[in-house]
């Protein structure tokens, strides 16, 4: 799948200036589309397929952390009854209250859980096809020495995207702020702000969007509103019959380079 850059670019003041992605899961509205999401650790399929519909992706990591949900763990395949295991972050507890409790502001806490990762995934993936090519990569990617969360999760998303030739760029909106470029408010105000910050044209939700987003003020500002249709693929895996929604890595593991015709490309609806 071609994921070149057409060279046009959209320069707007005070404005980050995106290219158009020339992907062929790209959807065909008006450039730029922004894709948006808080940064999920080692996150599925769904959250790599939705990267592919747009121009540039947007990690939120400005707005609070939720605690026991995707953005310190996520699940991988093993040899069980249920099928499948949590790979969790420690963090440090007092980042978690007040105002450090932004994603930005969160710190990953000490200890031997990387070594307990690691082991945990060649347990599961040893005997997997691409296991020899797969595993070291995931290994570069734990040696990272630093303790912010959002910087740790950004690794593994960009090396997703990469694995994926998603080919567009990806953004912290805590980055986008020290830049001096506005990005506040809350739910469809947080979302038009992002939106305006790199001139965007079009906004691509995931289905809960439905939920909270005022479709009549993207309207009001001449902007498409669509939402993410994943139908996710069916593959298969190391360890007994198929489940759903595991990390990107599990896919990777056991497909390679076949894994991004296996992910196919996302639908969507106004």
């Amino acid at each position: 799948m071609s994921c070149i850059f057409e060279t046009g670019k959209y320069n707007i003041t005070n404005m980050i200036a995106i290219g158009k992605s020339a992907d062929v899961r790209r959807i065909p509205f008006e450039a730029p589309i922004l894709v948006a999401h808080q940064p999920e650790f080692m996150p599925w399929l769904g959250f790599i397929s939705k990267a592919a519909m747009g121009d540039v992706y947007i990690l939120l990591d400005s707005v609070d952390f939720r605690k026991r949900y995707f953005q310190h763990r996520n699940k991988i395949r093993i040899i069980s009854d249920q099928g499948w295991i949590w790979l969790i972050i420690p963090l440090v507890r007092s980042t978690l209250h007040g105002d450090g409790k932004l994603i930005s502001r969160v710190k990953i806490a000490k200890g031997s859980w990387k070594e307990e990762h690691l082991r945990a995934i060649k347990f599961s993936y040893s005997k997997a096809p691409y296991f020899s090519e797969i595993y070291p990569e995931i290994q570069e990617l734990y040696q990272y020495n630093g303790d912010s969360l959002a910087e740790f999760n950004t690794l593994f998303i960009k090396y997703a995207f990469k694995k994926f030739n998603i080919n567009i760029p990806a953004y912290r909106t805590s980055d986008i702020i020290a830049r001096r470029i506005d990005i506040s408010g809350q739910k469809t105000e947080l979302i038009l702000s992002m939106c305006q910050a790199v001139g965007a044209k079009t906004f691509v939700s995931g289905p809960y969007g439905k939920t909270y987003l005022e479709k009549e003020k993207f309207v009001e500002r001449n902007m498409k509103l669509v939402f993410q249709r994943f139908e996710h693929p069916t593959y298969t895996q190391t360890h007994g019959e198929f489940i759903p929604c595991m990390s990107f890595i599990d896919l990777l593991f056991n497909h390679g380079p076949q894994s991004i015709d296996i992910l196919g490309k996302s639908n969507w609806e106004e």
